[in-house]
């Protein structure tokens, strides 16, 4: 600084001016090079990589969701079409369908009957709403069906009408899906209903074509699974024709653009699935991605806004700009009330700061390593405040270490937890749909072994717990000796005799299930008629006794010798490891307690547990 600057400087009356001045002149131009700056720099980068990241995790997401839709309606359609098999296959239809009725009589029992059969499949079908069967072999009066009035239809077609409609399924495919109304009498109707076609043939000989089934399906019913996704004008659905018109759309009220529906239509029959692609949908920058429905016939297409998919990066950006303007409007604003309330201690810091010297020999001080040129009175005010200073940097420097390996161990822990916790409820519920697919099917045995596996899983997980009642110990042994029983034939037979009144006490999760493997892959290996493995429990004095034998092969004396060492054995061992994890973990309640082997060759071999009682 000049002495011009130094005489206008000095012409400061008080100190909280200097202080003010020297804030401004030694605080922001350094502020605003190195920490403005920077801050504007950092928040930029942050917000590109806050977007990137943010932007492809919503993308990732919004095809998720496409792909969930994508499955639940071809899974729908799929019934559709098996139910349309039920119908053609059921002897009733195929009898009446391949014999011409002799008069109006029988042509009326025929018509009941096929109303019947059908009434009878699409009962549970609510989005069905009319039904209509064409036999080939009817003649001039007798070859259609109507299942129930149907105003879309718009009454019977003529005979004419209907044997078009069989040559194109003849023609073109045997089932055929349908926006409008395949007749010239139905046409004008409102737009809220699909139509399907379906060839009939016969089931066995020579597969001749019989006539055809036409059902009438309301879209709204059929569309209804798929109300759970949150839509918008920016965020939409839409099921498409092979033409690009739109067969079904979320919202209702959406605005189509009909080039590129059609252009989307188009590209689908060469590149059936579209992960993502950007395009220009009304004027707007969109993300689009489509999978084919219904063997091909359809397309769904999901449209996302690209404003909905970088809203929270936008948000974050502004936030984050926000808080540093706020943060150092505040922090002026401190300082310049903090300026009156040191005035007074900075004239000695000045003193302090033009003294020549050396500092103090405090313990603080020099664990610090302070320069040399810094001294603080231990006697005056900005002197404590310098050692009480110095000490809390050395405090904080030994809780900093602390803390970091708190929240390290924190996160670990977390990290560990958060593993342990992939979200089980989804396992579950795979487990319980494939279950249901299986019942579905009529595969009850592939349906049982499926629960009795999602039964293990959510036994075995016990929601972290460590402790867990006898009685759930068992139904997961159980669970798995059924799993076990499906794999190999039932090729033994399960025997469980445990006392009811003691699965009320907990024991250690998952003690059974070792000694039960070992009775099944070495108790009963290598025999060909069916073994028997049992388990027994019972209360003894202050412990419970549980047992578990087989009718196998037994154990030699030296193998038997060698299971009994390694039960005890310091360090691992490849004999009996799931004997000894067992063993170790009763080990911990006391000496007492844990696992014990007899057997006789050629005859059986038995484990018994010993665990204490615990009520919790």
């Amino acid at each position: 600084m000049g002495g011009r600057g130094r005489q206008k400087f000095t012409g400061i009356p008080t100190i909280r001016g200097k202080f003010i001045v020297l804030t401004l002149v030694l605080t922001v131009i350094p502020m605003v090079v190195l920490t403005v700056i920077p801050m504007v720099v950092l928040t930029f980068t942050f917000y590109r990589i806050a977007a990137h990241s943010l932007g492809e995790k919503s993308e990732a997401l919004a095809m998720q969701s496409r792909q969930m839709t994508e499955n639940y309606v071809n899974a729908t359609l799929s019934d559709l079409n098996d139910l349309t098999n039920a119908i053609l296959s059921n002897p009733d239809v195929q009898s009446i369908l391949e014999t011409k009725p002799k008069d109006d009589y029988e042509y009326l029992r025929s018509d009941e009957t096929l109303s019947m059969v059908v009434r009878t499949q699409t009962q549970t079908k609510p989005y069905i709403t009319s039904s209509l069967i064409y036999a080939a072999n009817g003649g001039l009066k007798h070859s259609l069906y109507q299942g129930n009035v149907s105003v879309r239809f718009g009454g019977l077609p003529t005979l004419e009408e209907a044997r078009v409609y069989y040559r194109r399924l003849l023609a073109e495919r045997p089932m055929m899906w349908m926006t409008h109304p395949p007749f010239a009498s139905g046409r004008g109707m409102a737009e809220d209903r699909i139509y399907v076609g379906k060839l009939l043939r016969k089931t066995t000989g020579d597969y001749e074509p019989l006539g055809f089934l036409l059902l009438e399906i309301d879209k709204a019913s059929l569309f209804r699974g798929l109300a759970f996704h949150e839509t918008d004008s920016n965020t939409q659905m839409w099921v498409l024709d092979q033409k690009g018109e739109p067969v079904y759309r979320l919202p209702e009220q959406s605005v189509p653009a009909p080039l590129l529906l059609q252009q989307i239509a188009k590209s689908a029959v060469d590149r059936p699935v579209l992960t993502k692609d950007w395009r220009t949908w009304n004027g707007r920058q969109t993300m689009i991605s489509y999978g084919p429905l219904n063997e091909g016939q359809w397309t769904l297409l999901q449209k996302v806004d690209q404003s909905v998919l970088f809203e929270d990066a936008r948000q974050i950006g502004a936030w984050t700009i926000w808080t540093f303007l706020i943060a150092l409007v505040l922090g002026w604003m401190l300082s310049y009330r903090l300026s009156d309330t040191i005035r007074r201690p900075l004239l000695q810091l000045s003193r302090l700061m033009a003294v020549d010297g050396s500092v103090t020999t405090t313990a603080s001080a020099q664990a610090l390593e302070a320069p040399a040129s810094v001294v603080f009175n231990p006697k005056d005010e900005v002197g404590q405040i310098g050692e009480r200073f110095l000490h809390m940097m050395q405090k904080n420097h030994e809780l900093y270490g602390q803390v970091y390996e708190a929240l390290l161990s924190r996160k670990q822990a977390e990290f560990r937890a958060l593993q342990a916790q992939i979200n089980p409820h989804f396992l579950y519920n795979t487990l319980e749909s494939l279950k249901g697919m299986a019942l579905a099917n009529g595969q009850r045995d592939m349906a049982e072994v499926i629960g009795a596996f999602g039964k293990c899983f959510r036994i075995s997980l016990s929601y972290g717990r460590e402790q867990i009642s006898l009685g759930q110990e068992v139904e997961h042994v159980s669970a798995y000796v059924k799993v076990q029983q499906f794999r190999f034939r039932d090729s033994f037979e399960w025997i469980c005799e445990v006392e009811e009144d003691i699965c009320g006490f907990y024991v250690p999760k998952l003690i059974l299930q070792p000694l039960v493997e070992n009775a099944i892959y070495h108790g009963l290996k290598g025999r060909t008629d069916r073994g028997y493995i049992m388990l027994s429990g019972a209360r003894e004095g202050d412990a419970l006794r549980l047992t578990v034998s087989d009718d196998g092969g037994g154990i030699g004396a030296e193998r038997l010798d060698d299971i009994r060492k390694s039960l005890d054995a310091e360090r691992g061992s490849a004999i009996g490891f799931g004997l000894r994890n067992v063993h170790e973990r009763l080990r911990h309640y006391g000496p007492q307690y844990g696992l014990s082997v007899t057997t006789e060759l050629g005859q059986y071999t038995s484990v018994t547990l010993l665990a204490p009682i615990r009520t919790e």
